[in-house]
């Protein structure tokens, strides 16, 4: 870990994009932080590719060794997050540290159904979390893609305690097990269900305490691939709260950019990783709406917050993550672009699953609807496989698109601003 003044020092020397965004920040300022400009996204993902016709313009050396995830992103223009091999262990030990809180004991067996490949994230960073723990916990690295009843049947065989994924992996383990007679064992021996990845809902939540009555379900904690970790959960936290770590900042920003210090309202997650230095992540908006839930004390390290559905830069619909850019990169050469006045992301939940919703405001009702309808979802389900491939296992809902007058878009009722994201599942 690194000091605040060291890591905006060598951003400024070593990576382009920071020298031209920090081109008039004085190192010497007082009250740094609050100095320095909150990424757009959308640039910083543009700085960062791996394109042969263009070069790098974010990180600070030469890509020679480490891991590399992806991000996000379209088919097209994907969206890569690339560690050291140095902050890849960083990274994964200190998330480790934080799970040993609260999370897991010694001893414990932990499932593993993250979802794995396609160089996804999730399953190999809680495997090398749960490896970096301080105590002895035994690892089962199952994946999200193995079949059910063969977990249910390790589980028994095992028997395994902890069962750790994203709600739509646990939800469709339980609902198996709900109509198995042949593996009821496994309801007995769970005693801790850990999820990460998306939200618990609270008819999520129910259905899992009746499948697993003897199981404490809580967050594994809070991490994005892109970030890093944000933030972990303990005995003290409640549904959607975790802790900042330490060898991180974490910031709440609201609509005007100021810094919220109080508690209880609602503002942007801003987030610098002080372990990441090859690809700095420097005030960056990490994609969730957030408030403090404890008073500031100190130096503020440890402080409590509560997460709010997401904010401005995207949605996360079950395990899919769909950022704004996503959707304008697919509109770019969208035979009707011509026609579209701006379009707004919904975010909502029926019938037990999340739905996403795009408003697209339209300047001439004469277009052919249905044609734009099904041009937009084959070039969207092409360019986010993962998305159709989860709609197909019923886990989401397909994507709905609705027409609306541009003022019809929601709006901020105290600025008038329209919305460019709306998570009504919150």
């Amino acid at each position: 870990m690194i000091t605040l003044r060291e890591l905006v020092k060598l951003a400024k020397e070593k990576s382009p994009f920071y020298a031209e965004l920090y081109k008039d920040i004085s190192l010497s300022t007082d009250n740094l932080l609050e100095c320095l400009p909150i990424i757009e996204q959308e640039k910083f993902w543009q700085a960062n590719t791996i394109a042969n016709d263009r070069p790098n313009r974010l990180l600070t050396g030469p890509l020679t060794s480490g891991i590399i995830f992806k991000s996000g992103g379209t088919s097209g223009n994907p969206k890569f997050s690339i560690f050291t091999k140095k902050e890849w262990n960083d990274f994964t030990s200190i998330f480790g540290r934080g799970m040993a809180r609260y999370n897991l004991s010694p001893d414990d067996k932990v499932a593993n159904l993250f979802y794995a490949g396609n160089l996804y994230a999730s399953f190999l960073f809680i495997m090398k979390s749960i490896e970096a723990m301080p105590f002895p916990v035994l690892n089962f690295p199952m994946a999200g893609n193995m079949p059910f009843e063969e977990v249910l049947s390790t589980i028994c065989e095992f028997k395994i305690n902890v069962l750790a994924g994203v709600p739509t992996s646990l939800i469709n383990l339980a609902t198996v097990l709900q109509g198995n007679t042949r593996f009821q064992h496994a309801s007995e021996l769970i005693s801790k269900i850990l999820f990460g990845g998306e939200s618990l809902f609270p008819e999520q939540l129910a259905f899992l305490q009746k499948t697993f009555p003897g199981a404490r379900i809580n967050s594994i904690g809070y991490a994005s691939v892109d970030g890093g970790h944000l933030g972990f959960f303990d005995q003290q936290c409640k549904n959607n709260e975790h802790k900042v770590f330490s060898e991180s900042i974490m910031e709440i920003i609201d609509e005007n950019g100021k810094v919220i210090e109080r508690p209880y309202e609602k503002g942007r997650a801003i987030y610098t990783n002080l372990s990441r230095v090859l690809m700095p992540i420097i005030r960056y908006p990490v994609g969730d709406c957030a408030m403090w839930t404890e008073e500031a004390s100190g130096q503020k390290k440890e402080r409590k917050f509560q997460l709010l559905g997401r904010s401005e830069e995207g949605a996360r619909i079950g395990p899919v993550t769909i950022n704004r850019d996503d959707i304008a990169e697919i509109l770019r050469n969208f035979k009707f672009k011509e026609k579209i006045a701006n379009f707004q992301i919904v975010i909502d939940r029926r019938a037990g699953l999340d739905v996403l919703i795009l408003n697209f405001a339209i300047s001439d009702y004469s277009i052919d609807k249905n044609s734009f309808i099904s041009e937009f979802k084959k070039i969207f389900y092409l360019e986010r496989p993962m998305y159709l491939n989860e709609v197909e296992k019923k886990n989401i809902a397909h994507l709905e698109i609705e027409f609306v007058n541009p003022e019809n878009l929601t709006v901020n009722q105290r600025t008038g601003k329209v919305k460019l994201v709306v998570d009504r599942r919150f």
